[in-house]
Formats: C-alpha cells, structure tokens, sequence
C-alpha cells in the first residue's frame, strides 16, 4: 500500500516481511480557511491547505536477529532526501513529497505500545506539496470529414519526410563572415582561396599555385566532439549544392575522402555522402574536422590559380538517406520541404489549408493535483 522513495532513486515497501507498517495518520487534508462577513452570510476570501503530516508505525525485520540491521539501513535510505510518498490504493497510485519529521528509537520489549521480540518505532513524514498523479491525455479528430483540421501551435516530434539539419546558417544564401554555414560549437574556415558572399551562394576563388589542397571547413580541424551534437557512434549523412570551375568536389571527414563527384559551371550538382566520423588517436583524441574539397588529378594537384568552387543548401543529418534540404530548427526558418519540426513551428504547405499549420491527432502528459 506504501511505497517511499529517496532522493537517490531507492524505494522500499513499507508493507513487507522487514518493514511492515500500520496504523497510518495524516494521508487527509485539513484547510484553514478565511472568510468575509456580510449580517448573517460568510464569503470564502483564502483558501489555505494546511501543511499536513503523516505518521506510521513500523515493525523492523522479519525476525529479531535482524531488527537493529533492518532500523539501521532503514535510516541510512531516509538521510537521501526528499522523499516521495507512493499510496497505491485500489483505484490509483497517488504520489506525495516530503522530509523526515521524526524516527523513534527504542529497544526490543521497550515500547508500551506493543509487546513485540522487535523494534517497534513510530515514523513521521512532513509533505511539501498535495497529493497528484500522473495521467495521459488524448484527443483525435474524427476522420468522417476529410477536410477536418485542428488548428494550433506547440511543440511536436518530427512530421514529414526530412530529419533535421545539424548544420547552422546552411543556406548561404545572404551569407556574411560572421554567419555562414558551421556546425554548432565548431569553427570555420576556407584555405588557400578568397570567398565571396553572393544571394544564390557562397563562392571560393583558388589563390594557390597549383599543388596546394582548398577547402572550405564546416567545422576545421581540430574540433573537440564535445563542444557539438556528434557523435562517433553514430551514422550521418552530409549533401550540398555545387558548382564551379574546378573538375570535381569531395567531403573531407577526419583525413577519410569521400568519392569524388564532377561537377560544372552551368548547373547545380547535388553531392552526397554517407559516413561516421573516425576517431583519431594520439593528440587528436574525441576530435574531428568535415570539409568540402576541391578536387583535380588529387586534393592537392591540378588546380589552376583563379578556378571557382560555388556551394549552397548544406545539410548534414543522422541516418543513411539524404532527405530534401531544411534549415535548422533553431535558425527559425520555415522551409517548403518542412511542416513541424524537433519543437520547432513551421509552415505547413497544403492545398487545401493554405498555410495554415494543423494536426489531425495530439497527446500530452498532464499532471493532476487533488
């Protein structure tokens, strides 16, 4: 019937063989209430439940050999507070919070309350809050009407067919120095080239003298994986829009290339490539780098001073499938691929709702306090 947790994630029956517990005081509620007095009648004006104790006497141990060890690991859980009251009754299971008032100690035979071979102590529980419990909420519409939509806001899990993006800024449309596309908690960085912020993209300019690698870096080497949302353990997925005079582009992780993929000045070439990130050793332990490279005969051979490498729309997501480009969530954009996303409100495109966002169906966790 009594269940308490400590502050340490313990819990301990208070109906069992070692501890068993009766004649419970206090589980109700007392008011203290103020009213105003018009002649005859009283109008409630404060409202104020009293703080409330509860007390319980406790049989330690299944026997007397172990009714001191039982007290004792008794008081050792209840030094781990707050503690949390479970009363499971045959209809629900209310929880209540509270601190340790008082724990009784005597001997065996000592108490006049009960002649018993073990301890018999009384213990005293002070809440700090009502009673409550947790309950589960759902709404769903109905599906008779087709065109039925329940408009609102709020936080919702991915809907729609992208992942989120892992990349900041990752448009480069508009682009400036001080916010270009990065991986959050990195740093960025373009070598031997000039880079050029243009509405439709950022462009690089080869400024080497033929046999020197360019790039530019999402995040540069080295970054501690710490600082970001990556993972070694994890699979991701990275694409990009290219274009330029430069023969081809590949994605640099961690010194591992990725297929080399031609590319032209007339169109954009999607790039994508699937990978986990290598964990170094030695003085680059838990650290990464993610470039995009240009690319000729090698990643450092070949190239012709002034050639031009144009990228837009990065994204870099969890998973082995390149899903259509998003910003993301926090660079708080609504995207024509992006409905509602990883608690971020979008814009939903629909035909027939405009763009409107809506739901069909919702669920919540609600708390109720009696």
């Amino acid at each position: 019937m009594f269940v308490l947790n400590n502050a340490r994630g313990e819990s301990v029956d208070l109906n069992s063989e070692n501890l068993f517990g009766n004649t419970p005081t206090g589980l109700g509620a007392v008011f203290t209430n103020t009213y105003s007095q018009y002649e005859s009648y009283f109008k409630a004006t404060k409202i104020n439940i009293q703080q409330g104790q509860m007390q319980l006497n406790i049989l330690f141990g299944d026997v007397e050999s172990r009714s001191y060890q039982t007290f004792s690991q008794f008081s050792t859980f209840l030094s781990f507070q707050p503690l949390t009251l479970l009363y499971k009754t045959g209809v629900d299971t209310w929880h209540r919070d509270a601190r340790l008032t008082s724990l009784t100690k005597t001997e065996i035979g000592g108490t006049t309350v009960l002649q018993t071979d073990k301890l018999f102590e009384q213990f005293t529980l002070e809440f700090i809050n009502p009673w409550y419990n947790s309950k589960q909420g759902r709404y769903k519409t109905y599906n008779i009407d087709s065109g039925l939509a329940i408009y609102g806001s709020g936080f919702f899990n991915e809907q729609g067919d992208f992942n989120p993006n892992l990349i900041l800024q990752s448009s480069g449309e508009n682009a400036t120095s001080d916010n270009r596309p990065n991986i959050n908690g990195a740093v960025t960085g373009n070598v031997n080239s000039t880079i050029a912020y243009g509405t439709d993209g950022i462009t690089l300019s080869y400024t080497g003298t033929g046999s020197t690698e360019w790039y530019y870096a999402l995040a540069e080497a080295y970054q501690d994986m710490a600082n970001t949302s990556l993972s070694f353990d994890k699979t991701y997925t990275i694409s990009v829009d290219v274009q330029g005079t430069v023969p081809s582009v590949a994605f640099r992780v961690n010194n591992v290339f990725s297929p080399s993929t031609s590319i032209n000045n007339t169109g954009w070439t999607r790039v994508t490539y699937t990978f986990s990130i290598p964990n170094l050793t030695g003085d680059h332990l838990n650290q990464f780098y993610i470039r995009l490279n240009a690319m000729a005969t090698s990643n450092t051979a070949g190239f012709v001073k002034g050639q031009s490498l144009k990228f837009r729309h990065f994204k870099l997501e969890e998973g082995d499938k390149a899903t259509a480009y998003t910003s993301a969530p926090e660079d708080g954009v609504s995207d024509a691929n992006m409905k509602y996303g990883f608690g971020f409100m979008g814009t939903a495109y629909d035909d027939e709702n405009g763009n409107k966002p809506y739901v069909d169906e919702a669920q919540v966790d609600i708390t109720n306090i009696e």
